[in-house]
Formats: structure tokens, sequence, C-alpha cells
């Protein structure tokens, strides 16, 4: 991945307050990332990246993202939206304000709709273990 590892933990501490809390599920998934991207420093950035976000109202989140948006490496887009859907699941449970903010965040990265519902319908049918909230 060409992206910066704290350009990618801004996205991934929004994904982590999706749901409100940073728990051990979510860490083991980063330690994994961090060693798949062979990004020793993720797990440190992304903690960074998760005290600097943690007071941030909504606008302030989103325009944190925008400018974040602006230094995604070209084509990294889908596959960073990807790594947060995977992340905001890492405790197998997909609530609906996680579904909206998979979105917002598709929309801030410039992934189309129809590419991030094809995005989320291919993980949500892999994971047969993920409970989806109705």
């Amino acid at each position: 991945m060409k992206t910066d590892p704290k350009i990618l933990s801004s996205f991934l501490a929004a994904a982590v307050w999706a749901d409100g809390e940073y728990d051990e599920f979510e860490k083991e998934f980063v330690s994994d990332l961090a060693e798949g991207l062979e990004v020793p420093t993720l797990n440190a950035t992304l903690e960074a990246e998760i005290k600097a976000t943690e007071n941030m109202d909504e606008d302030a989140l989103a325009n944190y993202l925008e400018t974040a948006a602006q230094k995604v490496a070209a084509g990294e887009g889908e596959g960073i939206l990807s790594l947060c859907l995977q992340l905001m699941c890492a405790d197998s449970f997909l609530a609906q304000d996680e579904v909206d903010n998979f979105f917002a965040f598709a929309d801030i990265l410039g992934v189309d709709e129809d590419a991030a519902t094809a995005i989320l319908d291919e993980y949500v049918n892999e994971e047969e273990d993920l409970i989806i909230e109705e």
C-alpha cells in the first residue's frame, strides 16, 4: 500500500469510533493488518489517530477525513474502504450506524455508491458469522 500509514489510520480511527470503542477484536485485526501490510508502526499510529479524533464532532471528523482523503494514493480508496469495513465488523456485528459510516467513508474516498455497495455485499456474503442489525 502506497498510502501513508497515518492517512490509513485516520480512516481506521473513524471506523473504530463507528461503534464507540476500540475493543480487543479490533486491536487483533489491526495487529494482523500491520503484519500483512508490513507496517510495524500501524498500531501506534492508529492509537495516536484515535486520540486525535476521539473528541471531534461529526463535522470536524468529516473535514479531517476529507483532508486525509486527498492524500490517499491513486487507486487505493476502495482498499481503504474495505479495510474500514473489516475493522467495523471485527466483532462479527454490523450495526446500521456502521453501514451509514461506511457509505460516508465511500463518499469521502471518492468511491462511487455502486462500487461501495458491491464491496459491502461481497463482504456480507462471505462472512457467515456476521450479525447484521436490522
